[in-house]
């Protein structure tokens, strides 16, 4: 009996060889060899391929590779503005990207601060804040549109500073303890003006329009001689104002209240954009430069790590509370 055919191969003239009635194609194509050219399906690689390489290089941008805008939720001229302002100006050299203030009063910061609260956490938009930020959603909790701790991604402290309680020199009192006898000699004669940023105040206090305020030292020291400054709510006295008591020294024994300003961002900022910002914060707070600016300015250079920042809020929120519950605060 024969045997069965042997399968041979035999090139064809495509350049293809046939092996057990399977076309293949060869390893070596010749330069006169024509190969079926797909050119939609190679435009799609080379589409693909390009867009990778594009978002790989977005991806790798250092940041911040766009302008930062710093939300101060206060008015031009306040304690918050005229900080913010010294700091971030040096910012922007050592990071080489524009750092920029945009200045959102309202409601005692709840505008600004809310707004800050649902911005992207991308780190282009970072807020300062001051003491009100904590004490305000004790006050008024169903109005303030943010929570200080769950909203928020802690950066660093930027400045502290005393706030000053100054009268117009009409009202017949010079000292706090002379003040208080007269608050309540009058109490149905005492009314809260609010007000959207601190230097309104001023120009109302020395025209007679209100009598007396407590706002941060960074407001009076321009206009310090046409009021009268009763007392600073730190321990120490300033040494911008050295002859003016302390709260404590004036009349009240353990008075402590000093006010402090902090940058934040949005909850969920990435912890390398806090890191960088924390670092770069805290060299222009060493510049000296910034840290004589900021002390003409009324204010005193501090700087702390995220997490030390989130637990003096949590400290200072506790104290704040207990002052409240103390004194019958109902919230509104």
């Amino acid at each position: 009996m024969p045997s069965p055919a042997r399968p041979t191969s035999s090139a064809s003239a495509s350049g293809a060889s046939r092996r057990n009635g399977a076309r293949s194609f060869a390893t070596r194509i010749s330069a006169s060899s024509k190969v079926p050219f797909d050119v939609t399906g190679l435009r799609h690689f080379l589409f693909a391929a390009l867009a990778g390489i594009f978002f790989s290089a977005r991806a790798a941008d250092p940041y911040p590779s766009k302008p930062v805008r710093i939300v101060v939720a206060a008015g031009a001229g306040t304690v918050d503005d005229v900080g913010a302002r010294i700091v971030v100006e040096k910012v922007s050299t050592i990071l080489g990207q524009q750092f920029y203030v945009e200045n959102l009063p309202g409601a005692g910061g709840n505008t600004g601060i809310g707004k800050a609260a649902k911005m992207p956490a991308d780190g282009r938009v970072v807020v300062v804040v001051s003491t009100g930020f904590i004490i305000n959603p004790l006050l008024y909790p169903k109005g303030v549109p943010y929570d200080p701790i769950k909203d928020f991604a802690p950066v660093t402290l930027i400045a502290a500073s005393p706030n000053v309680l100054t009268i117009n020199p009409q009202v017949p009192a010079r000292t706090v303890q002379e003040l208080i006898a007269l608050v309540k000699a009058n109490p149905v004669d005492v009314t809260q003006v609010p007000y959207k940023a601190s230097p309104e105040v001023v120009t109302d206090l020395i025209a007679g329009r209100v009598d007396y305020y407590i706002t941060g030292l960074t407001s009076f020291l321009p206009v310090k001689d046409k009021l009268k400054i009763l007392a600073v709510t730190t321990s120490t006295r300033s040494e911008l104002v050295p002859d003016v008591p302390t709260m404590a020294e004036a009349a009240l024994p353990g008075y402590d209240m000093p006010t402090w300003q902090s940058i934040m961002g949005p909850a969920g900022m990435q912890r390398e954009h806090v890191a960088l910002l924390n670092k770069a914060i805290g060299q222009s707070l060493a510049s000296p430069e910034v840290r004589d600016r900021l002390h003409k300015a009324g204010l005193s250079a501090a700087s702390s790590t995220p997490q030390e920042l989130r637990e003096r809020y949590e400290h200072w929120m506790a104290i704040f509370g207990k002052i409240a519950q103390d004194v019958g605060l109902k919230p509104q």
